[in-house]
């Protein structure tokens, strides 16, 4: 082969620099020739073998339901011998797979290539060696399932001259966790992946993941979901007519003087454009508070807007 290679070689050297076509040709030939050399080998290469657990069903060597509760790798490095053909060209992550099946509760299993199923009868290649890992410890533990409320790992920055209406939230708010007993049993809450949001200026819905806890066998129902806020322009309005309450006063008759006040309110003009100032903008002075003076009008705090302003800020208290 290697006196062939060079003969092709002495030819590709007299062919004049004008006949390119002739050379484009033989180095093609070239190539095929050398292809077809390295392809009719043998060789060994290191693959990734696909792991694959069987948990066997309730009744057969296990007590009730059981999922497998310990870590154990997605692939087993192996060593492999083929033609060069099948290597280069028909060698996929698909081609071999390591089944297990787990018995007991706790055990550790030795890995052996006679575990390894060829998934492809007449692939060339066989398996060698298990190079990584040699054994896999596998757990077993009572199956459980419970909903488990969704924490929203987000960073929301709107841009100039907007507000942030609502918080952050998830939708669903709860999701569905199984795995092992006493990691779904110990579990509070089920983070998304974090996200970061900057000069925002519109609602926020967006799709997004969640994330599973390190060191851990728990599946989630759904995998993902919608994390929610609303964001709108930034307003202000005065509102008048707006009613002040008395608290604390008991048995004690007593009203304001005077009995409303005008606010200047700020926040998200939707929010703004829609509030009544009877229902929704909460004013009161503390009777608690009172020593004969007027006494400081308070409003009730609310995440939706901001009160700016009250007039007048004291009232008198008058009896009726």
């Amino acid at each position: 082969m290697r006196s062939l290679f060079f003969l092709w070689g002495l030819l590709l050297a007299n062919i004049s620099v004008s006949s390119w076509g002739i050379r484009a040709g033989a180095l093609v030939l070239s190539f095929a020739l050398w292809l077809h050399a390295v392809t009719e080998k043998y060789y060994d290469k290191e693959v990734a073998v696909r792991l694959w657990i069987e948990v066997p069903p309730p009744g057969e060597g296990v007590d009730g339901d059981m999922v497998l509760a310990s870590q154990v790798p997605s692939t087993v490095r192996v060593l492999v011998t083929g033609g060069g053909k099948d290597l280069l060209f028909d060698l996929d992550d698909d081609s071999f797979v390591l089944k297990l099946r787990a018995e007991g509760k706790n055990r550790i299993h030795r890995l052996t290539p006679s575990q390894i199923t060829k998934r492809a009868a007449d692939l060339d290649v066989e398996v060698k060696e298990i190079l990584e890992p040699k054994e896999i410890a596998i757990a077993l533990a009572p199956r459980m399932e419970r909903d488990v409320p969704v924490r929203v790992q987000a960073s929301l920055e709107v841009a100039a001259a907007h507000v942030q209406v609502t918080p952050m939230q998830a939708d669903p708010a709860l999701v569905r966790v199984s795995g092992p007993q006493q990691q779904v049993a110990a579990l509070r809450y089920v983070d998304t992946d974090s996200l970061v949001l900057q000069d925002i200026r519109e609602d926020v819905d967006v799709k997004w993941s969640l994330r599973h806890p390190e060191h851990t066998q728990l599946a989630f129902v759904p995998e993902a979901v919608r994390v929610r806020a609303t964001v709108q322009m930034l307003a202000e309005d005065d509102l008048i007519g707006v009613p002040i309450a008395v608290r604390h006063a008991g048995e004690v008759r007593l009203r304001p003087e005077p009995a409303t006040a005008q606010v200047k309110v700020r926040g998200g003009v939707g929010v703004i454009a829609q509030l009544d100032p009877a229902r929704d903008i909460e004013l009161y002075v503390d009777y608690a508070e009172y020593q004969g003076n007027a006494l400081p009008v308070h409003s009730a705090e609310t995440s939706l807007f901001e009160v700016r302003q009250i007039a007048p800020a004291y009232v008198d208290l008058v009896s009726y």
